[in-house]
């Protein structure tokens, strides 16, 4: 039975739908910025618009001809090997293993956004023929830095969404052996048990690495791989946040979203400190609130009762060319920006996580989740 849309959620959805309204561009579908700065379509912009809309069950009432034109601005960025970049050099590049590091975010991306949109590529998958082997795919894996598991965790959540569509799409069965057998064990051993949190062992901060391991957990639930240390891991995400309900001071999208994310799957995945994970999330609830724009046109980068001095800039990780690690950009201090995209999908997101963990916020309704988004999946449907 559909789950009935409550007044907290339609004024979420509205909230999130508006800004969407705001950053399209031109008359042709899928096309959109990602804030009020740029001047034409972006990739990030129409990828997690394309999200939001998919989230309140509104992408599903376009007609095809606008999803097939909206998909085509993402295969449009397709590489003759079959990944994904947002540079036209990249054209024709071939990548082996180490060096698709600055192209997995985009490849992840664009095959989060097709999989929502239910279409295609048009290109096989072969840069993907050296990963269906469990050794490569075990080396490669324990090949990057985990004393920063923010970013070796966003490769391999986007490493592991390629081997899904390559799967999928493709017919490629052995895929979920060869990740059984290459990506499993590499993981494993890379766990912390004494945080529950992945690369905290090498170096990694809490925070650290709790953004990597909100992006390995996805994969775990994918493929029903039982998840260690799950007593620690609540441990660890509830001395994550602070005491206003955030998880990074001033608030941010993506760091909010990821203990939202933690709480909720570690509420189903255990009964350990169960009333400290509902508090948690009740004061998560409050927090991300305070993020909705206060003329309801989107969400706030930063809490709308915070300063620029409480703000801490979040690293962005930039990996270039013909580096072996990832480059550390901050962003998100600059008071003019106010709005991205990504809040507009992120905060109603983990929204709908602790109103279907609470059940009785006055924020439940039909939320629509793509598990194949990893983003988006979890150990419980919602």
């Amino acid at each position: 039975m559909a789950k009935q849309a409550t007044a907290g959620y339609d004024r979420i959805k509205q909230v999130a739908l508006r800004y969407v309204e705001q950053m399209k561009i031109g008359d042709v579908p899928g096309r959109y910025k990602k804030e009020a700065m740029e001047t034409g379509p972006s990739l990030y912009g129409s990828y997690h618009a394309a999200h939001i809309l998919d989230l309140f069950g509104e992408l599903e009432k376009l007609p095809d001809k606008d999803l097939d034109i909206w998909a085509q601005f993402f295969l449009e960025k397709q590489t003759a090997q079959g990944y994904f970049s947002n540079k036209a050099a990249d054209k024709n590049r071939e990548r082996l293993l180490r060096e698709m590091d600055p192209v997995w975010h985009s490849t992840r991306g664009i095959i989060w956004a097709l999989r929502v949109l239910g279409r295609k590529p048009t290109k096989e998958f072969k840069f993907l023929e050296p990963f269906v082997d469990a050794k490569v795919l075990y080396n490669y894996v324990k090949s990057y830095d985990w004393g920063n598991s923010w970013a070796a965790g966003n490769q391999i959540c986007a490493l592991a969404t390629a081997l899904f569509a390559l799967r999928d799409w493709f017919g490629v069965a052995e895929v979920d052996e060869v990740m059984e057998k290459g990506l499993y064990p590499a993981l494993e051993e890379l766990l912390d048990e004494e945080t529950g949190y992945w690369g905290t062992q090498f170096g990694a901060d809490l925070y650290n690495g709790q953004f990597g391991t909100i992006h390995i957990t996805p994969i775990y639930f994918a493929q029903n791989w039982p998840l260690r240390a799950v007593e620690r891991n609540v441990d660890s995400t509830l001395a994550c946040q602070l005491a206003n309900g955030s998880f990074w001071p001033g608030g941010s999208d993506c760091p909010d979203f990821d203990g939202a994310y933690m709480m909720m799957n570690l509420y189903f995945l255990t009964d350990y400190r169960r009333e400290d994970l509902q508090e948690a999330a009740r004061k998560y609830l409050e927090h991300a609130l305070m993020h909705v724009d206060p003329n309801g046109v989107g969400f706030l980068l930063h809490r709308r009762d915070s300063k620029p001095i409480e703000w801490k800039p979040r690293p962005h990780w930039i990996w270039a060319d013909g580096d072996g690690t990832a480059r550390e950009e901050l962003r998100d201090d600059d008071p003019t920006r106010t709005h991205i995209m990504l809040g507009s999908w992120f905060y109603p997101l983990s929204i709908a996580l602790v109103a279907a963990m609470l059940g009785d916020t006055g924020y439940e309704g039909p939320y629509k989740l793509n598990k194949m988004s990893l983003h988006e999946c979890n150990v419980v449907d919602i």
